[in-house]
């Protein structure tokens, strides 16, 4: 990402040969941040109009940082150059300046750690003010473009197709949420719920499943989807505090959200399993893209690492429930059978229904076993999740069995 903001930089500079250096500089660095910023803010609703940018979802951060970054780059050599003191600053300034400070709080919060602290709504509500520096910048930047010297600003045009494409996207994306949710599909907007813990359990070699009662409460997800789960308080200290994030294990026709961790020494976990049941826990979500396709003619192929089988697992049992037709190939891989969180459950489903195909590995899942256990390696759909190095290890062996990156998602699991 940084690459590709320097070349814009680059391409950006050389676009104005006939200017003097200092003009140049400042304007490809200008209209470089301009341009990371509607790439960050278009990837939202293109991912609601279409499941393809979903894969994109993942660059919004690193978008976000860059331009902020060059952003303030910009600014100090506006002001080297016009000398901006509190003086002489201008309306253009002023809002640019306000433009800027927003981008450095966003920039500062764009990590999984501020997640954890804030909380998901209220990092959400904070990341909200991206489009209100996006309308800042445009009324910073029509100044510059259509007042200040127009003639040697080309970047004008694409400059008013930006501006007004970013509304033009997220209309569209609410209109097709409306007509979806007139269809009476899943509302995918994030409940809040207080709900009580129903039962621990172990259900592998240091692998534990906690229950969550759901009766009375009217919680959707799509299977596949995950929850942020926080402790009213911690029994113990833990340094990533009180909240984390879990892959729904059980389907959303069950009263009940199961989730499953592997057992460590965190003050998280140990707090959790000591809780009796009845104790409330609260609930923010769901969330999450990692889902079943819409369409059911493709083969899928679910590839699970130790427990990244848990997000499948809701899938599985959602779709033994209603006899759906996915076909499905599972590849689980475990250390060994005892640390196989499931398999029991997944061996009764393959059992019960024919489209459900379970191959297990107790060992790394490598080509030799994709290539013995799936015949339609380049028709299918491929969704992995498990630890972020077994994601990208499979991400790239099947690229090299000429699998397109589009057919291929993945959930990646940090260890929670």
């Amino acid at each position: 990402m940084g690459l590709f903001a320097l070349s814009l930089i680059f391409i950006f500079y050389l676009s104005r040969p006939n200017a003097f250096f200092s003009y140049r500089i400042g304007r490809a660095l200008g209209d470089t941040a301009f341009f990371l910023l509607f790439l960050t803010l278009i990837i939202g609703p293109l991912s609601k109009l279409s499941y393809w940018f979903l894969k994109l979802i993942d660059l919004r951060r690193e978008l976000g940082i860059w331009f902020a970054a060059i952003s303030f780059l910009h600014f100090l050599q506006e002001k080297s150059v016009f000398g901006i003191t509190i003086e002489n600053i201008e309306q253009p300034h002023l809002l640019g300046l306000i433009a800027l400070f927003w981008a450095i709080i966003l920039a500062l919060t764009s990590s999984d750690r501020a997640v954890n602290f804030l909380a998901p709504s209220s990092w959400k509500w904070l990341h909200s003010m991206a489009y209100v520096i996006f309308y800042l910048i445009i009324g910073h930047a029509s100044f510059y473009l259509f007042w200040y010297n127009p003639n040697t600003n080309w970047f004008r045009h694409p400059f008013l197709i930006m501006s007004f494409l970013v509304p033009i996207l997220q209309i569209g994306a609410f209109i097709k949420e409306v007509i979806r949710n007139k269809k009476g599909q899943l509302n995918l907007e994030e409940q809040n719920l207080k709900l009580p813990i129903l039962e621990q359990k172990l259900i592998a070699e240091n692998t534990c499943e906690v229950s969550l009662d759901l009766s009375g409460q009217n919680f959707q997800f799509i299977p596949g989807q995950y929850i942020r789960l926080t402790l009213p308080k911690l029994l113990y200290p833990d340094a990533k505090g009180a909240s984390r994030v879990f892959s729904v294990a059980s389907s959303p026709d069950d009263k009940k959200i199961s989730i499953a961790f592997r057992q460590t020494q965190s003050g998280f976990k140990k707090t959790i399993m000591e809780l009796k049941p009845g104790s409330l826990v609260y609930v923010e979500g769901p969330f999450g893209y990692f889902t079943l396709p819409k369409k059911t003619s493709r083969p899928l192929v679910f590839i699970a690492g130790g427990i990244g089988i848990t997000p499948f697992m809701s899938m599985l049992f959602y779709n033994s429930k209603r006899n759906l037709d996915y076909k499905i190939t599972l590849l689980y891989g475990n250390k060994n059978k005892e640390s196989a969180a499931y398999l029991n459950e997944i061996e009764e489903i393959a059992k019960t229904n024919s489209k459900i195909s379970v191959k297990n590995k107790f060992g790394p899942i490598d080509e030799e076993f994709i290539k013995e256990n799936v015949k339609d390696i380049k028709e299918s759909l491929w969704y992995i999740a498990g630890p972020p190095n077994l994601v990208a290890s499979i991400k790239n062996l099947l690229l090299n069995l000429a699998v397109e990156e589009k057919n291929i998602f993945h959930d990646d699991f940090e260890g929670y």
